[in-house]
């Protein structure tokens, strides 16, 4: 079976020669290091010390430069990237092995979703990995982007056959 993680990473690396990609939720920077190793420029963000500390450590390292760590929340990405950028990925939830009562919300996460669609080049993907914690936040999620308009192909990666696991919606900017 395909962990999760791997076929995330799998739907980033489709859209070739990035030049800009963004960590909207850096955790313990797995997914930014992998982002690092497929762009050129990567923008990593965490409204956790924590988590930008391992990823900072994460990246030192792993000798990897080409990254920019802010603590900011991901709805406030724009602020740094106003320009189109190529993938991005949201990883939802709480950070693993922290405090679980700090976690990622709907409504930040469809503000910044808002603007990333707006922003994401041709081509471009944006992948949201999706935890069953948060009923609301799914299920907004999901009406967000089951209403983007054709510029868009939204997919949707699922084990159908175990309730709680976590899934994959995929943006991608086909137009």
């Amino acid at each position: 079976m395909v962990k999760i993680t791997e076929l995330s990473h799998e739907l980033l690396a489709k859209t070739k020669n990035a030049r800009i990609a963004i960590d909207m939720t850096c955790g313990n920077g797995q997914d930014t290091i992998f982002l690092a190793e497929i762009s050129k420029e990567v923008y990593a963000f965490d409204i956790q010390e924590i988590a930008i500390n391992n990823t900072k450590r994460l990246l030192k390292e792993n000798k990897i430069d080409n990254v920019i760590v802010k603590k900011e929340s991901h709805e406030l990405f724009d602020i740094y990237v106003n320009t189109p950028f190529d993938i991005a990925i949201y990883n939802l939830g709480f950070l693993p092995g922290g405090d679980k009562k700090i976690k990622t919300e709907a409504l930040t996460v469809i503000k910044s979703l808002e603007k990333a669609v707006s922003l994401l080049a041709n081509d471009g993907r944006i992948i949201i990995v999706i935890y069953l914690h948060d009923k609301l936040e799914s299920e907004s999620i999901e009406g967000f982007v089951s209403n983007l308009n054709s510029e868009f192909d939204v997919m949707k990666y699922k084990i159908l056959n175990k309730k709680k696991s976590p899934y994959i919606i995929e943006i991608h900017r086909v137009k």
